[in-house]
């Protein structure tokens, strides 16, 4: 059943406030600051496109973007290389649905705990005499602590670590629709497992991977703790850039900030959906 007219205005009405309340009305607040200008500690009411000539003008806000962008790519292409093997074999090689349940409780698990405590973990596991660096000496692998903190190193693999699940999720569900007498039709037609696996079930899983990487990468672009907390001041992202100006009461600068970083992540939507959109449905 269809609801129309009044009726869908109605039961629309509510989250229409609260996207208002809680979204329209803050940026448009952070639209206005851009235009004015932060000087001697206090905030110029006038009217000014300085603080925007201001920041294109700084290349440190370009290295900020690159960095920003670049641990994205990275978090985001590293989640999707490490999650598919898991969605496929707990798609194609776990039958016990004990076993995948449990499979499936263990790689979601992160969810279940806050960022914080995930990323204070992370800074045990990586200090030069956390559990890493104390396995790689015994295994004789390395003589000194690799320097694993404070650093892109260190925040890259936290942050894949926390988006692992957002990479899992819909790949396996495109998975779960696949049809599987597709492949059966390709292995009685002679083809093998890799013949299988690159002409069949790797193009019907391509929304799952674009999904994927569009969820993980606009997470990544986002990320604020992470970054804080293990990159220890050194990696400096657009979400770190808001607060510090923020914080330092230079609103028009961390408007423009923002306003900066809204951009690069609707571009990063636009793109990928637009990719979502050629490929073949499942």
């Amino acid at each position: 059943m269809r609801i129309r007219g009044t009726a869908a205005a109605i039961l629309l009405a509510p989250v229409m406030v609260v996207m208002v309340v809680l979204y329209v009305i803050p940026l448009g607040v952070y639209f206005i600051n851009s235009f004015h200008r932060f000087l001697d500690g206090r905030i110029l009411p006038a009217w000014t496109l300085q603080t925007y000539v201001d920041y294109f003008s700084d290349s440190f806000n370009y290295k900020v973007m690159g960095t920003s962008l670049r641990l994205s790519l990275l978090v985001t292409i590293l989640a999707l290389v490490i999650g598919y093997p898991l969605a496929y074999a707990l798609h194609t090689r776990v039958r016990s649905a004990v076993a995948k349940g449990l499979l499936a409780l263990l790689l979601f698990s992160p969810l279940l705990v806050s960022v914080v405590v995930r990323t204070y973990g992370w800074l045990i596991l990586l200090a030069g005499t956390g559990l890493v660096n104390t396995l790689l000496r015994r295994f004789g692998l390395i003589d000194q602590p690799i320097s694993l903190l404070f650093n892109m190193t260190g925040v890259v693999i936290s942050l894949t670590h926390i988006l692992l699940p957002f990479a899992i999720f819909p790949m396996y569900s495109v998975m779960s629709r696949v049809d599987v007498s597709l492949k059966e039709a390709a292995r009685d037609l002679g083809a093998g497992w890799w013949d299988t696996f690159t002409h069949v079930t790797l193009p019907l899983t391509m929304p799952g991977i674009v999904a994927g990487a569009l969820i993980c990468f606009t997470l990544a672009l986002s990320a604020f703790v992470t970054p804080r907390l293990l990159g220890g001041g050194r990696v400096q992202v657009m979400p770190l850039m808001v607060y510090n100006n923020t914080v330092d009461i230079n609103w028009p600068t961390g408007a423009v900030s923002g306003l900066v970083l809204l951009l690069m992540s609707i571009a990063a939507v636009w793109t990928l959906n637009s990719l979502l959109r050629r490929l073949p449905s499942v």
